[in-house]
């Protein structure tokens, strides 16, 4: 099942990832930084959640095996946030075909883990300034 968080105030990340446990950790440290967390369970939802109007950035677990050809398409049409994937250092071919698709950032498993937090916050898409005016 996907979760969305029912916080309205907080940018969204939407995660795609395989591991539940490495999910609940991702998603508790998300909302420590003050986001929300999507986690999606297909890539369909993946990229239909990405096309949302308060997602800062999208995460990807290269070990869930995506359709980097889609993930390709989706990122051609300009309209997503920033995308980053990681995955074991030695699955040289999926690194190969996240940069290949056009995701923002590739990382290993152990750089992700270890400044995620850091990471999140750099690439993450600052959020929309209102147009109102308050007074």
């Amino acid at each position: 099942m996907e979760t969305r968080a029912t916080d309205q105030t907080a940018q969204t990340i939407v995660v795609l990832n395989r591991d539940l446990f490495f999910g609940i950790r991702l998603n508790q440290l998300l909302k420590q930084l003050g986001f929300r967390a999507v986690l999606a369970k297909t890539q369909d939802v993946f990229l239909t959640e990405l096309g949302a109007a308060d997602v800062a950035l999208g995460i990807i677990d290269i070990n869930f095996g995506p359709d980097w050809e889609g993930i390709a398409r989706a990122i051609e049409e300009g309209t997503k946030p920033p995308i980053i994937a990681f995955g074991p250092h030695l699955d040289v071919e999926g690194l190969r075909s996240a940069k290949k698709a056009g995701v923002t950032r590739v990382f290993s498993n152990g750089d992700f883990s270890k400044d995620t937090a850091t990471i999140v916050t750099r690439y993450a898409r600052p959020a929309q300034q209102s147009e109102e005016i308050s007074e």
